[in-house]
């Protein structure tokens, strides 16, 4: 058997045995958390149905299987988000595309990411899509919220559910796609989703984010005032963005979890592996009760983002609160 997705072998093996026996339902959700490889078990469901080179799962070289993977091949649709949800419109064109017969065979696929984020209207249109399929249709509707969609679309459909990856797992799989072992570490702390992981890597600001967040932490370990200028000088000009700002804050957050960790277990394997020494050290002389004040102070930060307060003030602020509690706890 192929194992493109090891990410859930016990899934892959249920779906190899329904497409051999030709046993599969014509619609499924997919409910997980993101990263937990609902797409990729579609995808290799799909090219599975396809493939005529293997009886044992998609051969994952052949053409057929390779124009699936690549979202070229033409009995294959996908569905997404446009924009914040999934229109009415696109259910429609979804519709209209399934009353022509495969092109090159019978069967036909189609694969909706997000599903709960559809319209109502989309939510409706698609359940009666689900009621009156026409000709061989399989269905895979994937989700992080199944208690969102409509009760009449689950009650339609085999539910799949997709244990969360462990955290060895999901820095395993960042490691496969070429992502450093000290990126990885801090990355499986920022998302759960490998692509989003990937796309964040391949960013330049990342690698500056993780310096200088550790660089403000470590002023605010020593109780040094410069932590407050630093917002300033280094940290805004690499936050300009919203999504960044929010970053930076978690960045924190992974510090400060890399430390309470180290603090219950000598074994615990750090985010921040570049600095893990110091952060030992920093295990031995912080008092838990500072840096679960610290946590709060950056949690309650994230709060004022939300409320749009200028991310410049909030970091100054968080700077000189962590600051009083570091003194107020010696």
């Amino acid at each position: 058997m192929s194992t493109q997705n090891t990410r859930q072998p016990s899934i892959q093996r249920l779906f190899l045995q329904l497409v051999t026996n030709q046993t599969l339902q014509h619609a499924y959700i997919f409910e997980g958390k993101a990263g937990t490889g609902k797409k990729e078990m579609a995808l290799w469901v799909t090219q599975t149905l396809y493939c005529k080179e293997s009886d044992e799962g998609a051969c994952l070289n052949c053409q057929t299987c390779s124009r699936i993977a690549s979202h070229q091949h033409p009995d294959v649709v996908e569905l997404a988000p446009d924009g914040q949800s999934i229109k009415i419109g696109q259910i429609r064109g979804l519709k209209e595309e399934f009353t022509k017969s495969g092109m090159e065979s019978r069967r036909k696929i189609v694969i909706v990411e997000d599903v709960e984020k559809m319209t109502n209207q989309a939510a409706n249109s698609l359940l009666k899509f689900l009621e009156e399929p026409e000709g061989e249709i399989i269905v895979f509707l994937l989700t992080t919220a199944r208690q969102t969609l409509l009760p009449t679309i689950v009650s339609r459909c085999q539910i799949i559910q997709f244990p969360q990856l462990s955290k060895e797992e999901r820095l395993s799989a960042l490691m496969d796609r070429g992502i450093s072992s000290e990126k990885a570490a801090i990355l499986i702390h920022l998302t759960n989703d490998a692509s989003t992981a990937e796309e964040m890597a391949e960013r330049d600001e990342l690698a500056q984010l993780i310096k200088r967040a550790w660089k403000w932490f470590a002023y605010i370990a020593k109780g040094d005032d410069q932590s407050f200028v630093y917002v300033q000088t280094d940290i805004m000009p690499l936050t300009k963005e919203k999504s960044d700002q929010y970053r930076f804050l978690d960045l924190i957050l992974v510090i400060l979890q890399d430390i309470l960790n180290s603090q219950v277990s000598d074994e615990y394997a750090v985010g921040f592996q570049q600095q893990a020494s110091a952060i030992r050290q920093e295990a031995d002389r912080l008092r838990p009760i500072t840096i679960a004040g610290w946590m709060e102070s950056i949690l309650m930060a994230k709060r004022y983002l939300d409320s749009n307060v200028a991310a410049q003030g909030i970091y100054e602020d968080c700077a000189l609160q962590m600051i009083s509690l570091l003194k107020e706890h010696r």
